[in-house]
Protein backbone atom coordinates (compact mmCIF):
# COMPACT_ATOMS: atom_id res chain seq x y z
CA UNK A 1 0.00 0.00 0.00
CA UNK A 2 2.98 2.31 0.30
CA UNK A 3 3.81 2.41 -3.40
CA UNK A 4 2.97 0.91 -6.76
CA UNK A 5 4.30 -2.60 -7.22
CA UNK A 6 4.79 -5.02 -10.08
CA UNK A 7 2.84 -8.26 -10.18
CA UNK A 8 6.15 -10.14 -9.95
CA UNK A 9 7.18 -8.25 -6.82
CA UNK A 10 3.80 -8.86 -5.18
CA UNK A 11 3.93 -12.57 -6.03
CA UNK A 12 7.38 -12.85 -4.47
CA UNK A 13 6.35 -10.89 -1.38
CA UNK A 14 3.34 -13.14 -0.75
CA UNK A 15 5.09 -16.37 -1.83
CA UNK A 16 2.62 -16.97 -4.66
CA UNK A 17 2.95 -18.03 -8.26
CA UNK A 18 2.57 -15.35 -10.90
CA UNK A 19 -0.59 -17.07 -12.14
CA UNK A 20 -2.10 -17.08 -8.66
CA UNK A 21 -1.21 -13.44 -8.09
CA UNK A 22 -2.68 -12.44 -11.46
CA UNK A 23 -5.96 -14.13 -10.49
CA UNK A 24 -6.05 -12.29 -7.17
CA UNK A 25 -5.25 -8.99 -8.83
CA UNK A 26 -7.94 -9.63 -11.44
CA UNK A 27 -10.56 -9.96 -8.71
CA UNK A 28 -9.29 -6.85 -6.93
CA UNK A 29 -9.29 -4.97 -10.23
CA UNK A 30 -12.92 -5.95 -10.95
CA UNK A 31 -13.88 -4.64 -7.49
CA UNK A 32 -11.96 -1.42 -8.29
CA UNK A 33 -9.64 -1.88 -5.32
CA UNK A 34 -6.59 -1.83 -7.58
CA UNK A 35 -5.73 -0.70 -11.08
CA UNK A 36 -3.00 -2.09 -13.28
CA UNK A 37 -0.93 -0.64 -16.06
CA UNK A 38 1.32 -2.52 -18.42
CA UNK A 39 4.50 -0.83 -19.57
CA UNK A 40 6.58 -3.10 -21.77
CA UNK A 41 6.63 -6.49 -20.09
CA UNK A 42 5.94 -5.19 -16.57
CA UNK A 43 2.42 -4.90 -15.17
CA UNK A 44 2.27 -2.47 -12.24
CA UNK A 45 -0.49 -2.37 -9.63
CA UNK A 46 -1.66 0.57 -7.61
CA UNK A 47 -4.58 1.24 -5.33
CA UNK A 48 -7.80 1.88 -7.20
CA UNK A 49 -10.47 4.51 -6.81
CA UNK A 50 -12.68 2.46 -4.49
CA UNK A 51 -12.11 2.78 -0.77
CA UNK A 52 -12.43 0.02 1.81
CA UNK A 53 -14.70 1.86 4.29
CA UNK A 54 -17.78 -0.20 3.46
CA UNK A 55 -15.89 -3.49 3.69
CA UNK A 56 -14.10 -2.44 6.87
CA UNK A 57 -17.44 -1.56 8.50
CA UNK A 58 -18.84 -4.98 7.52
CA UNK A 59 -15.76 -6.75 8.89
CA UNK A 60 -15.85 -4.72 12.12
CA UNK A 61 -19.51 -5.59 12.64
CA UNK A 62 -18.74 -9.31 12.41
CA UNK A 63 -15.57 -8.94 14.48
CA UNK A 64 -17.65 -7.46 17.32
CA UNK A 65 -20.28 -10.19 16.94
CA UNK A 66 -17.69 -12.99 17.11
CA UNK A 67 -15.80 -11.32 19.95
CA UNK A 68 -19.02 -11.24 21.99
CA UNK A 69 -19.73 -14.89 21.16
CA UNK A 70 -16.21 -15.98 22.13
CA UNK A 71 -16.48 -14.01 25.38
CA UNK A 72 -19.74 -15.84 26.13
CA UNK A 73 -18.07 -19.16 25.30
CA UNK A 74 -15.19 -18.31 27.65
CA UNK A 75 -17.75 -17.74 30.41
CA UNK A 76 -19.39 -21.11 29.77
CA UNK A 77 -16.03 -22.91 29.71
CA UNK A 78 -14.92 -21.27 32.96
CA UNK A 79 -18.22 -22.24 34.61
CA UNK A 80 -17.83 -25.85 33.43
CA UNK A 81 -14.28 -25.92 34.81
CA UNK A 82 -15.50 -24.66 38.18
CA UNK A 83 -18.26 -27.27 38.28
CA UNK A 84 -15.81 -30.01 37.30
CA UNK A 85 -13.43 -28.92 40.04
CA UNK A 86 -16.24 -28.89 42.62
CA UNK A 87 -17.47 -32.33 41.48
CA UNK A 88 -13.92 -33.68 41.86
CA UNK A 89 -13.74 -32.39 45.41
CA UNK A 90 -17.10 -33.93 46.29
CA UNK A 91 -16.03 -37.35 45.01
CA UNK A 92 -12.87 -37.31 47.16
CA UNK A 93 -14.82 -36.51 50.35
Amino acid sequence: MRADASVTRLAERFHMTLTGMRKHIGVLEQAQFVTTEKVGRVRTCKLGSRRFEEELAWIENYRRLWAARFDALDTVVEELKRKEKLDGRKKRE
